[in-house]
C-alpha cells in the first residue's frame, strides 16, 4: 500500500505526462483552418486547454483504476 506522499507524487507525475502526451497527440490534428490567419495565438491557447483537459481526464481515470485495484486486492487478502 502506498502512502499519501507517494500517491501525490505519482499523481503529479502522471498528470504532467498525460498532459504532455495529449498535447503531442493533439498537434497532429490540423484544425487551424477554422481560425483566421491572424488568430494563431487563439489556436495555440485552445490546443493547450484541450491538452490539459484531455490529459487530466486520462490521468484521473488511471489513478481511479489504480485505487480500485488496490482496494480490490485488500478485499481478497
Amino acid at each position: 500500500m502506498l502512502g499519501f506522499s507517494e500517491l501525490a507524487l505519482m499523481q503529479l507525475v502522471l498528470h504532467i505526462a498525460c498532459v504532455i502526451l495529449a498535447f503531442w497527440l493533439l498537434q497532429s490534428i490540423r484544425i487551424e483552418g477554422i481560425f483566421r490567419k491572424g488568430e494563431i495565438g487563439k489556436y495555440r491557447l485552445l490546443l493547450i486547454l484541450f491538452a490539459i483537459v484531455l490529459g487530466s481526464l486520462t490521468s484521473n481515470y488511471i489513478m481511479d483504476f489504480f485505487r480500485l485495484v488496490q482496494e480490490a486486492s485488500l478485499m481478497f487478502n
